[in-house]
């Protein structure tokens, strides 16, 4: 493991900023004078960073502070990319800390970021608990507690009180509903939601996919698996509008009856998440390694990219941060966050890196462009921009200390509804535990 300074020495590094920086409000109030350009900087070799203190992040100059503090062996981070961490009016957050042999959710301030308490819950699966869109007060999951199998909860976090919406035993008898492995969150209305199931009751396993509208409580499913078209790897996702939904590369309507666009995608199967466009239209962003088959609309990198952006409503791809566009082949462990609602069109992303890329940790040599770093991304084709905003220095899976899955290790950064702040966690050149980050960009006023 490397070794590392004990004492702290952040310097706020001073880097010419791209004309590639719009002059227009929407960018100026998210990543005003940030680095945009693509040249390769070093990663210098620093400490970790003190508890609930502000540093500026020393190749980039953002405001970032640590906000958990966690013991040896010990968890705390963001719950995924692609699930929002604050609430509807950013008052609260949810933190998931793991260590041992506990795993709980907490309730967080949204703004001073002190621990509030430990939620009573026990989701279908730790990523599969979602804020109301809405309701600031209010979440929703799928239990999987004793008892409660197959129970579909609202639960208001300021009482504890829990409200059953549905009761799917009988739709998923003797299995757990879970959102799926890509799992994405429900429409802006709060109404419609996808999951999956399997039927453990006979030998071969049996999977299911359904979406279920709270207003109507329509419930519709689709089989997966053998003798179908579909995988049975994951579940339905409600678009943004609920409109649609996504299901592996796919846009179909949201009783799964009819495909109205299959995506030109290279892999389906990739990190990526749903959520609106500058034009407020429904799409998926993801991560793509391999060429799309018909070229992705005659794009310059046939598809492949950091980001691409696929249309739900017009079936169309194109590529936003591009070796075409100067940066480098996709990095390896990329998770993309397209959660703020309230800034349609932003998107902010991580990116670990290559086992061969590690060597950039010494803080000798210029890094490859994106490595080990949090950047945001104005996906407007006409004000397009890429802010890089820090370098996370997190090993991820390529982590070998601390008592827990390496996978914990990795970003999964998540952008705040109002697109002013960025969270993501970081094992710190793998220290042996995991702490959760905040970036406060410009456009952020604490109450």
């Amino acid at each position: 493991m490397l070794k590392i300074a004990s004492t702290l020495k952040y310097k706020l590094l001073v880097v010419g900023c791209s004309a590639l920086l719009s002059p227009s409000l929407a960018l100026a109030s998210l990543c005003e004078g940030m680095v945009t350009h693509t040249k390769e900087l070093k990663v210098p070799l620093v400490g970790k960073p003190p508890y609930r203190k502000y540093y500026r992040e020393p190749t980039f100059g953002t405001k970032v502070m640590r906000i958990t503090n966690s013991s040896p062996d010990q968890v705390n981070k963001p719950v995924y990319s692609t699930v929002q961490a604050w609430n509807s009016d950013e008052s609260y957050m949810i933190i998931y800390r793991s260590g041992n042999r506990k795993q709980d959710h907490y309730l967080v301030d949204g703004h001073t970021y002190e621990v509030i308490k430990k939620l009573n819950i026990r989701p279908s699966d730790l990523e599969d608990i979602f804020w109301s869109r809405k309701d600031p007060a209010k979440l929703f999951y799928f239990s999987k507690a004793a008892r409660e199998h197959g129970h579909f909860y609202s639960m208001n976090v300021n009482s504890g009180k829990r409200t059953l919406i549905k009761d799917f035993a009988s739709v998923c008898p003797r299995a757990v509903t879970v959102p799926g492995n890509n799992v994405q969150m429900q429409s802006m209305d709060d109404d419609l939601f996808g999951f999956r199931c399997r039927d453990s009751s006979s030998k071969k396993k049996k999977y299911t996919a359904y979406t279920y509208r709270i207003s109507t409580d329509e419930v519709n499913k689709l089989p997966l698996g053998e003798g179908t078209d579909w995988r049975n790897w994951t579940a339905p996702n409600a678009s943004a509008s609920g409109k649609t939904v996504y299901l592996q590369g796919a846009v179909l309507t949201p009783d799964m009856k009819n495909v109205i666009h299959k995506f030109d995608m290279g892999k389906v199967s990739e990190h990526g998440n749903l959520g609106l466009n500058h034009k407020g239209e429904d799409v998926m962003y993801q991560i793509a390694f391999d060429p799309s088959p018909n070229g992705c609309n005659n794009d310059p990198d046939k598809g492949v990219a950091h980001l691409a952006e696929y249309n739900m409503e017009t079936g169309k791809c194109r590529t936003i941060i591009s070796e075409d566009r100067g940066y480098p082949y996709p990095t390896s462990a990329t998770h993309v966050s397209a959660q703020a609602y309230e800034k349609p069109g932003w998107v902010v992303m991580s990116s670990v890196g290559y086992p061969k890329q590690m060597k950039f940790f010494d803080g000798k040599k210029p890094a490859d462009t994106l490595f080990s770093e949090i950047y945001l991304a104005n996906t407007d084709p006409d004000n397009m921009v890429v802010c890089r905003l820090a370098h996370h220095r997190s090993k991820g899976k390529l982590a070998e200390n601390g008592d827990y899955k390496s996978y914990f290790g990795e970003p999964h950064v998540t952008i705040s509804p109002s697109g002013t702040r960025v969270l993501f966690g970081s094992d710190w050149y793998d220290s042996g535990a995991v702490d959760t980050y905040v970036i406060e960009l410009p456009g952020y006023k604490r109450p």
